[in-house]
């Protein structure tokens, strides 16, 4: 069976965080690779591409993205997967978030998207942890598909019944 899952979070235009607390074990398997402007100078943690894909002998690989886009960027990123999540600063600008403190009064927003595809259940339980640790240290909450505080998410995807 193959996973594809992808999540949104909305956050405070902050730094992200450091691009080794996604997915760990795809950093540290034996085959894998990375790509991202992580990689670029001078970014100050402001770096809004990420993929890592951990590939095994037997040809099965786990990949993760993380797209973001910051509403005061400089430069507006090339991918398609940015330019779509501009509608969700047009959904804060709207009110939608209002009822949720941790999103009515973000000064300024960023939009990030964090997806998997995969075959292999412990990679996705370790996305789904990324996924938590994120919108943890960002403060931020998942707006996509569901609206979801660092808790709920965990709740919702993490607690074993």
């Amino acid at each position: 069976m193959k996973f594809y899952t992808e999540f949104i979070v909305m956050h405070a235009d902050e730094p992200m965080p450091d691009e080794e607390t996604f997915c760990p074990s795809f950093w540290k398997s034996e085959d894998f690779d990375s790509d991202g402007d992580f990689y670029a100078d001078a970014l100050g943690g402001r770096w809004t591409y990420l993929r890592l894909t951990k590939n095994r002998p037997d040809g099965r690989e786990s990949v993760i993205w993380v797209h973001g886009l910051k509403e005061n960027m400089s430069f507006t990123p090339g991918r398609q997967q940015a330019v779509d999540l501009r509608r969700f600063f047009d959904y804060h600008k709207a009110g939608r978030y209002s009822d949720q403190p941790a999103l009515a009064e973000l000064a300024s927003l960023a939009v990030t998207l964090l997806a998997i595809e995969t075959t292999d259940p412990a990679d996705y339980r370790e996305f789904l942890e990324t996924v938590a640790g994120f919108i943890g240290s960002m403060g931020g909450m998942l707006v996509s598909p569901w609206e979801l505080d660092e808790a709920e998410f965990r709740a919702e995807f993490l607690d074993d019944a």
